[in-house]
């Protein structure tokens, strides 16, 4: 199907959603190495870095199968966003399946997270199951893992320093006291707010001047035609 996107449309830019770790294949990567029409973002759902809390979520992988699929996005595509959802507070979960979570993460390449709550769904094979974790545990969790989410996106934002990046405008706009700015989003999955005010869906070649907070900063140095992502 990306094939035939490439091939057939004049599309300029395709973000995967979401992708299952099996799906991540050298062949994949290899496209998105050749192609800057697709964007180097990885969303690759994890849920736990438990082996016994994958095996009781009836997940098919567990972490070493995870780590290797991560390391490879890393290998073939070195500048690429590698994002996780994570869920907090799983029944039965253990402080010590948090703290392998926890461990597991800290050492994947991952740039960003999505953390969830457990809540139990109606209907479900998990709603059924004993051994609830407590609410104000599971929201410590939580906040664990994205206090751990938030240093890795900000290693990631730093790693990005004097780079130039193609980034797509939004309908978000301020001002500061360098200016006005535009909010855009880079193909990695960066927050960028380029220097001036510029039309929403249009690429910008952006060179990068620091950081402001959770966001990068830059201005533009080349434009093409306006286009949506």
């Amino acid at each position: 199907m990306l094939r035939r996107i490439l091939d057939e449309t004049s599309i300029e830019r395709l973000r995967l959603s979401s992708i299952e770790p099996m799906d991540v294949t050298e062949d994949l990567l290899a496209r998105f190495a050749a192609s800057d029409r697709l964007a180097r973002h990885f969303h690759m759902p994890l849920q736990s870095g438990s082996d016994r809390v994958l095996a009781a979520m009836r997940r098919w992988y567990r972490t070493e199968h995870y780590a290797q699929h991560a390391e490879l996005v890393r290998k073939c595509l070195a500048d690429a966003a590698i994002g996780a959802d994570v869920i907090a507070g799983f029944p039965g979960e253990t402080e010590e399946d948090h703290r392998a979570t926890c461990d597991f993460i800290e050492q994947l390449p991952l740039t960003y997270l999505h953390v969830f709550s457990f809540s139990p769904r109606p209907g479900t094979p998990a709603a059924e199951l004993r051994e609830p974790v407590a609410e104000a545990i599971i929201a410590r969790r939580a906040s664990d893992l994205r206090a751990l989410g938030e240093r890795k996106k900000a290693v990631f934002r730093t790693s990005q320093a004097e780079r130039t990046l193609r980034v797509l405008t939004l309908n978000r706009s301020g001002e500061d006291a360098s200016g006005p700015w535009t909010r855009a989003l880079s193909g990695n999955y960066l927050d960028v707010r380029v220097a001036g005010r510029w039309p929403s869906n249009r690429f910008l070649n952006v060179q990068i001047t620091g950081e402001k907070g959770a966001h990068l900063a830059g201005v533009a140095v080349a434009a093409s035609k306006d286009s949506t992502e």
